[in-house]
């Protein structure tokens, strides 16, 4: 081979391998991996030896018919989780003294509660995205974008996306589209930290229906119980524009553990 075309052979294959010697390190990165790094940077409670709850939950939400800026009282309810091997059950029930409440409006209340379980323990990353797709969409230097597509065709979410911040191991942007309204679901969270890991302090989710825009925000507080840190007050606002259309306030207390 003359010298030219040594030099030539040597430049062509740098030339081709230099898409892999450049390529970042999220080319080896699977989305999978990295939700069980970022659930590893997390604070679940099931995570650290919790295996049986009992918490009542007292509500109030803001009077937004009269417009008097008061808050109500709902019925007080008890939450029951308990750990199981193939995952774990929970149910929310009336708490004592609330027996009064007719059938027709404990129905009422339960469904509304039904979307809050998370809120007492939350769901890990990698179970929120079971039976979705993960691919890792876009890499900066310091974040990673990930992509999830549901594998059900008539799945509600149609995919998730989540802004992972790699040097503080959380997801700093999360975002869901759905086959219904309300579209275009984008939620900034804010965190916590508490024994070395992750909670969520706040998250602000924007999102519309129809043309309509709104903005919900759902701040966290929480408590040492025993060796464990859980929720103990959870506010939630809902507004359009600068008007408030709902507002709750859950407290949480009277614990009991395993």
């Amino acid at each position: 081979m003359t010298e030219s075309k040594l030099r030539l052979w040597l430049f062509l294959t740098v030339f081709l391998l230099l898409p892999i010697l450049q390529a970042p390190a999220y080319c080896i990165e699977s989305a999978g991996e990295l939700v069980k790094d970022l659930d590893a940077h997390y604070y679940y409670p099931q995570k650290q030896g919790l295996k049986k709850l009992s918490v009542r939950m007292e509500w109030e939400q803001l009077d937004v018919i009269t417009d008097s800026g008061l808050y109500l009282k709902n019925p007080s309810f008890k939450f029951l989780w308990q750990k199981s091997p193939t995952g774990s059950k929970s149910v929310f029930k009336l708490a004592d003294g609330s027996s009064e409440v007719s059938e027709e409006r404990r129905q009422e209340l339960m469904s509304m509660l039904e979307n809050y379980k998370e809120v007492v323990i939350p769901e890990t990353l990698e179970e929120k995205m079971a039976g979705y797709e993960g691919q890792v969409k876009e890499a900066q230097k310091k974040s990673r974008l990930i992509e999830f597509d549901s594998l059900n065709a008539g799945a509600g979410i149609k995919k998730y996306g989540l802004v992972v911040d790699l040097a503080q191991k959380n997801v700093r942007k999360f975002r869901m589209e759905r086959k219904a309204a309300p579209f275009n679901i984008v939620s900034d969270v804010r965190y916590t930290r508490q024994d070395d890991k992750w909670l969520v302090a706040e998250i602000r989710t924007n999102f519309r229906v129809g043309a309509m825009k709104y903005r919900e925000t759902t701040e966290y507080v929480y408590r040492r119980a025993g060796k464990f840190w859980l929720v103990g007050k959870m506010s939630q606002t809902l507004k359009m524009d600068a008007r408030i259309l709902q507002s709750f306030i859950f407290r949480f207390r009277d614990y009991k553990i395993n």
